[in-house]
């Protein structure tokens, strides 16, 4: 799937979540102690020239010091091609980040940090040309949550990754995903 078609559903998918969200009035209860669980859907998109756009998963468990501090732990993985090729770098992230909500209502925006280990392997139409390497990594995000109901909220992120460099090729990038978040 191209970039820009990654980028038109994405953007269609914001679109039907803000519309859906609309309709919601039940904002999930979040207290000291609470946690959710979810999974975010998007395009990871590479800020180098040689670096192109491709998709990226991710899935995380959330836990609140209060109702507005929250600590994330997650599993992230993300593939973007090359240019004009058929190589690609998989990145698969182990992240931990702090975020910050403005918890006002049926609509939450929020902003965090965060760190983490990068697994990065470089891809030849498919195939694993190099053994993985692991570094440290940050990024640095933004986003906002939408009550879908009490214990179910939709989520839009923006994600600027900071990655070391592996053999001469700069990872760093932008995701935006769009997700699905679970309180309990």
């Amino acid at each position: 799937m191209s970039g820009m078609r990654l980028a038109s559903v994405s953007a269609w998918v914001i679109t039907t979540s803000l519309a859906v969200s609309a309709t919601a009035h039940a904002q999930p209860r979040v207290s000291a102690g609470s946690a959710a669980a979810g999974g975010d859907i998007g395009v990871y998109s590479g800020i180098q020239d040689y670096l192109g756009s491709g998709l990226t998963l991710e899935g995380f468990y959330e836990y609140y010091f209060d109702p507005r501090v929250s600590m994330r732990f997650g599993l992230g993985w993300a593939e973007p091609e090359f240019e004009n090729d058929e190589d690609a770098v998989k990145i698969v992230r182990i992240p931990f980040d702090i975020l910050y909500n403005w918890n006002g209502g049926d609509v939450r925006p929020f902003v965090g940090a965060g760190i983490g280990a990068y697994i990065l392997t470089l891809k030849d139409n498919g195939r694993t040309v190099r053994d993985s390497e692991s570094t440290l990594g940050a990024t640095l995000f933004g986003g906002v949550e939408f009550s879908a109901s009490r214990s179910t909220a939709l989520k839009a992120e923006l994600r600027y990754h900071i990655i070391d460099d592996i053999r001469g090729v700069e990872p760093d990038g932008f995701s935006l995903t769009i997700g699905l978040k679970k309180y309990f």
